[in-house]
């Protein structure tokens, strides 16, 4: 998962990043493990020689966005094109420097950035039904260059009254001839606005607007407070949760982030648990036990013969792998069952 982080300067978002990287950043991309406390009780348990947990990778290379009615640089185009994510950092906090507005109005930058990513994608399908318009086979019907012309008719004008390419209604094949051109619009979204110091427990009513307003639209996001952020990721997590409620929080950023993201993109974590390697993996939901194992290795899905599945409940309530197995637990199911998250899998294979 390549999650870019997107705003305008002294949005906050390299706080942010370093924030939800707790400690791990040395540069401007980091594996972020995701937090599950299933996980940390499954390693507790089976004490593997290797833990591996499932991560995101946040990338902090985008350049900042201009405002002011100005186009994005183009070098964050390229680079926010291929991330599987965009979250947006909007500005909710006093800032004497920032360049671009005197005055807060999260709904203004948000509303700005969405505009210029509306724009960008609108500019390729207007490129892309020019070049059709002169060819021939864009003309007869059931040849490719057709196809892509009345899809991108189709996309052209919700673009042009200002509708993300996910807001459109499509079908999947449709959507899946787009994933092509990258389109910034059709990508998942997760907004931070990111609040003053004094405003990390109860966010301001213009952000709690935007919050509303978001959440409406299906769009996941948060209100953060990324400099105290990165105070709480330096402090040694046993002393986390007492800071956090001095400050009337109950997670810290990197939480709310991660769990933002696996909304946004559709995921659940399945486990595989073993005394060599106990490990997390994210899928996407509606995925079925064939994917899992291809997500667990190529040869794995080639070889498949069944999925030995333990429910994460049945597990905690039997406190361990082997009980569960023993507690007759433990269901034995084809390729096509759809995996639920949280499930242990062991995948019996022929190799």
């Amino acid at each position: 998962m390549k999650v870019a982080l997107l705003g305008y300067s002294q949005s906050g978002k390299t706080a942010l990043y370093r924030a939800a990287a707790r400690g791990l950043a040395k540069g401007d991309v980091t594996a972020v493990p995701v937090p599950d406390e299933r996980f940390d009780r499954i390693v507790a348990q089976v004490q593997p020689k290797k833990a591996t947990p499932a991560t995101a990778l946040l990338h902090d290379d985008l350049e900042s966005a201009r405002g002011e009615g100005k186009t994005f640089p183009p070098k964050l185009l390229e680079e926010a094109r291929k991330a599987d994510l965009l979250l947006h950092v909007v500005r909710a906090f006093e800032s004497p420097i920032s360049p671009y507005h005197a005055e807060i109005d999260p709904a203004r930058d948000r509303e700005a950035i969405d505009v210029e990513i509306v724009l960008a994608d609108l500019q390729v399908v207007e490129n892309r039904l020019e070049r059709l318009s002169k060819l021939s086979t864009a003309k007869n019907p059931g040849s490719q260059d057709y196809n892509d012309r009345i899809l991108f008719e189709k996309v052209k004008g919700p673009l042009e009254e200002g509708t993300p390419i996910r807001n459109i209604e499509l079908g999947e094949d449709e959507r899946e001839a787009l994933r092509h051109y990258q389109f910034l619009s059709a990508k998942p979204l997760v907004v931070a606005y990111n609040v003053g110091e004094d405003e990390a427990a109860q966010p301001p009513a213009a952000v709690q607007a935007e919050l509303e307003k978001m959440r409406a639209q299906g769009t996941p996001a948060f209100a953060v407070c990324a400099t105290l952020e990165e105070e709480i990721a330096q402090l040694d997590p046993a002393d986390q949760p007492t800071f956090l409620e001095s400050l009337g929080l109950t997670e810290p950023a990197s939480a709310k982030l991660i769990r933002a993201v696996y909304d946004a993109l559709g995921l659940l974590t399945f486990f595989t648990a073993g005394p060599q390697d106990t490990r997390a993996w994210p899928l996407r939901k509606g995925s079925t036990a064939l994917k899992a194992a291809a997500t667990i290795h190529t040869d794995i899905a080639k070889g498949f013969i069944r999925a030995e599945v333990v429910h994460f409940e049945d597990y905690a309530a039997s406190d361990s792998l082997d009980q569960a197995y023993a507690d007759g637990k433990m269901s034995l199911e084809g390729k096509d069952y759809v995996i639920q998250d949280g499930d242990l899998l062991h995948i019996r294979n022929k190799s």
